[in-house]
């Protein structure tokens, strides 16, 4: 009679089977240490949504550890300089250049997770408007028999395509080509990469779920100021080209960018303009012949998507403005 061997993992006394990729050191780990050399860029700016300490005692209030600009540049790979979430908080990351769906993986997010095992996770999502996001399936097939308490410890082998996977100083790498069938979205052309906090417990009315409907089980309660996933940095390694394209055979030019309070565009006959902010709310629209120039004097300054289209053709533009 044949015999089958079978390998479980006892954790907490739970029994359960590891699929994933392991730990940084590992053979068949996948995660990328900050100083690697295909990394190529680093998010360039972030927009912060804070979630509460704890999602079921919204008294306690929003965290307040960080600072978004923590999460801009190359990873530190330590557990200070980072931007904490929250239960359910969103980071909204944008790039100098777009990334695009290159060869193997094209970009990785790095948390501040001080051991191999000490998980704070977010799902994570990629847009090429700033509208429309897409997210990326994420799987658990950790136990939700027993709550992982704020201080115990979790296993990386039992998660996919979640951020947070891996310990400060290694990122977790995603692969547009995982994405490739979905609608509304330009693979070539991602502009902002979304972090949503998963909220770890195992109590259904509050808790995050898997791309099959399975709670995830992470750090929870984390009822404190730094509570929730802490972004350290986004690392490009597929970049795509330079957003602002003045040369003479362009189709569009928009100039000065970055600009202190107005933009001049330039297509050739008549183009419909849709111009966004960084949360994807769009600011204004219209439509022009040959030649426009906007003004920002009524806009705070930061990060905005100029979206133009004509005909069967459509560009995303980003420009900074800086009053």
């Amino acid at each position: 009679m044949s015999r089958f061997v079978f390998i479980f993992c006892f954790v907490s006394n739970w029994i359960v089977a590891q699929s994933f990729a392991p730990k940084p050191g590992e053979i068949g780990s996948t995660a990328i240490y900050k100083d690697s050399s295909i990394i190529v860029n680093w998010a360039n700016h972030v927009e912060v949504y804070r979630g509460y300490m704890d999602i079921t005692n919204p008294s306690l209030g929003f965290v307040t550890n960080g600072n978004p600009s923590a999460g801009v540049g190359k990873a530190e790979g330590n557990s200070y300089d980072i931007i904490s979430l929250g239960d359910s908080g969103v980071a909204i990351i944008t790039f100098e250049r777009p990334i695009e769906n290159g060869v193997g993986v094209d970009f990785a997010v790095f948390e501040n997770g001080f051991a191999d095992d000490y998980l704070e996770l977010a799902f994570v999502e990629v847009s090429s408007d700033g509208v429309n996001f897409v997210r990326f399936p994420a799987t658990s097939e950790a136990s939700t028999t027993i709550q992982t308490g704020p201080y115990e410890f979790s296993d990386c082998r039992f998660f996919n395509n979640l951020a947070g996977k891996y310990k400060q100083g290694y990122g977790t790498p995603f692969d547009l080509e995982e994405l490739k069938d979905s609608i509304g979205i330009d693979l070539m052309n991602i502009t902002h990469v979304k972090l949503i906090d998963v909220i770890g417990t195992i109590d259904e009315q509050f808790g995050s779920f898997d791309q099959y409907g399975n709670v995830i089980n992470d750090l929870y309660p984390t009822g404190f100021a730094s509570g929730g996933f802490d972004l350290d940095a986004v690392a490009v390694i597929n970049e795509g080209p330079l957003f602002l394209d003045e040369t003479s055979n362009s189709q569009y030019k928009i100039y000065p960018n970055p600009t202190k309070n107005k933009i001049h565009i330039k297509s050739n006959g008549e183009t419909s303009i849709s111009i966004s902010n960084i949360t994807g709310n769009i600011v204004s629209e219209f439509i022009f012949l040959d030649e426009k120039t906007y003004h920002f004097n009524s806009l705070p300054n930061g990060v905005y998507f100029v979206k133009l289209k004509k005909n069967n053709s459509l560009k995303v533009i980003k420009v900074i403005v800086e009053k």
